[in-house]
């Protein structure tokens, strides 16, 4: 069985590390140990002004003679 490897350079630390051809890892194992204490980007809150909301709008239908 053959195992195909590629020389990377961490993104993180700058080191030089071997990693599976197939994986898509940019991090060392290192540094990829590290970077689990940060919170991912789904999970972080929103940063800066609240938006509004957005509230539907109602039309009123006027008819002749005034509501029944």
């Amino acid at each position: 069985m053959d195992l195909r490897v590629q020389l990377k350079v961490c993104e993180g630390c700058g080191c030089l590390w071997y990693r599976a051809q197939n994986k898509g890892s940019v991090y060392c194992q290192r540094c990829e140990t590290k970077l689990q204490d940060f919170p991912t980007p789904e999970t972080r809150k929103l940063r800066g002004r609240p938006r509004r909301k957005i509230l539907g709008r109602v039309w009123a239908v006027a008819t002749e003679g005034g509501v029944q």
